[in-house]
């Protein structure tokens, strides 16, 4: 399991925001961290701001955070959000020319784990992928309600990327080894519990449910906090607690800490991307319907989930 201490001067001063996304901003999970003598500590933790779908307080609340209110600003900043942030390939192409009543036609691999073509129309090839390797796969983004959330993860980095001479969207990026100043990642919170928790089947711990409907979830959101102050990390726990219920935590803001915790796992080269030997041996047997697309090419196009790389060695 990764620690969150005895960290490398490499990502001495870096800043790590963690981004649990939802369909409206008072909804969204935020925790900012930061690297400091080779220790990663999460600094602040808090609901988003925001109501009736505008994003532009949100917006403004994370960019007090990407400008530092420290006596020490960041030289660079790591967004990793909990959000699908493209579409799959085969759907917007078969939707592009798609006509009312016409049936959807679309290319699909003759993939021997894979027969249902539905999956191909509305899953990215990292859903596809994660799907296959690890129980619990990512919502389809062409098939459910997460479709509302990436539209909303979106809208808040289009604000991030708004500067006084016009509007740059915030890099997707691909190497930990670049500084860019502003960067995003895409993460999946699950995954990181899962790497958390040694890679087990204990991993699969349900903990998004109320005390009423379900009693177990509160205990199980308290040993997801006790897992993450074991790595190292420094972390205010009342700051996860509920406003409603202050002797239970807030599964939001969980959550957004472990995308703080994926992030560090992506700037220590540990998180599988695109270019990883076992996914692109993957990929090479699937693009098929797109010869003209490497696999980095696809993920720019669809986005990719970053994930510890030590999870595959007990994956199918």
């Amino acid at each position: 399991m990764s620690t969150a201490a005895g960290l490398p001067e490499t990502i001495e001063g870096v800043q790590i925001i963690g981004i649990d996304c939802a369909a409206q901003p008072s909804d969204f999970g935020l925790a900012r961290g930061r690297i400091r003598g080779g220790r990663l500590e999460v600094v602040e933790v808090t609901k988003g701001v925001g109501k009736d779908n505008c994003f532009a307080d949100l917006a403004n609340q994370v960019q007090r955070w990407i400008a530092g209110g420290d006596a020490d600003p960041p030289a660079r900043t790591l967004i990793a959000l909990d959000a699908p942030l493209g579409w799959p390939i085969h759907m917007t192409r078969t939707l592009h020319d798609h006509r009312a009543g016409a049936s959807l036609a679309h290319p699909y691999e003759d993939d021997p784990g894979e027969r249902n073509p539905g999956n191909h129309l509305f899953r990215r090839h990292t859903d596809r992928f994660l799907a296959e390797k690890f129980p619990g796969a990512p919502l389809d983004i062409g098939a459910d309600r997460i479709a509302r959330v990436a539209r909303s993860a979106l809208e808040l980095l289009g604000g991030l990327g708004t500067t006084e001479d016009g509007q740059r969207p915030v890099p997707l990026l691909w190497d930990p080894k670049d500084r860019e100043r502003l960067a995003a990642i895409e993460v999946y919170p699950r995954l990181t519990l899962r790497h958390l928790r040694g890679g087990t089947d204990e991993a699969e711990i349900h903990y998004k449910g109320t005390a009423k409907t379900s009693p177990a979830h509160p205990e199980n959101r308290r040993k997801i906090v006790e897992d993450l102050l074991r790595t190292g990390l420094t972390l205010n726990t009342d700051h996860l607690r509920k406003k409603t219920d202050p002797a239970d935590y807030d599964h939001d803001l969980i959550d957004a800490v472990l995308c703080v915790f994926e992030g560090l796992h992506f700037l220590l080269g540990e998180s599988v991307g695109p270019d990883h030997e076992t996914v692109t041996s993957w990929l090479a047997e699937r693009l098929d319907s797109v010869p003209e697309m490497s696999a980095t090419d696809l993920a720019t196009r669809e986005g990719w989930i970053w994930f510890h790389g030590r999870l595959l060695a007990g994956s199918k």
